[in-house]
């Protein structure tokens, strides 16, 4: 009898963390206009600072001059475009996962974020977008 490789059978507590995981986006990732989906690339890291939020998105294979960050009305959308490269394969293929293509992704900006002064930086193959936050005016924190 082969011997069934471990990986080909489903982990039992898949669904109920599927529906955890879809819980908790329903109360803290809704408010950006998106979920965390696996299905969605490229995946990214969004988190708060003092001053400002940051975003993270790993481009592993995507040429600088293929990316653009800008804001459209109350969105942040991340654009640009990896090419496939074609390997020769020389045995089976037992799962693909690398994505290649053109790719889009949109977040809902929150109002307290300072549209004019949203900073972008790519190096490395990560794209770091520093969303500040709105400061202040003395006489908006007097009653």
């Amino acid at each position: 009898m082969a011997k069934k490789e471990l990986w080909q059978f489903p982990h039992p507590g898949r669904q109920l963390a599927q529906e955890i995981d879809r819980l908790f986006d329903e109360m803290i990732h809704r408010p950006w206009g998106f979920g965390r989906s696996a299905e969605e690339w490229p995946q990214l890291d969004l988190y708060e600072t003092a001053t400002a939020f940051v975003l993270e998105v790993d481009l592993p294979g995507v040429k600088k001059q293929e990316v653009s960050v800008e804001v459209n009305g109350d969105d942040l959308v991340l654009q640009g475009r990896r090419s496939a490269e074609q390997a020769q394969l020389r045995g089976n293929l037992y799962r693909h996962e690398r994505r290649s293509g053109q790719f889009v992704r949109r977040l809902r900006l929150p109002a307290s974020v300072n549209r004019e002064q949203i900073r972008a930086e790519f190096r490395n193959g990560v794209l770091r977008v520093t969303l500040p936050k709105m400061t202040q005016s003395p006489e908006e924190s007097q009653p």
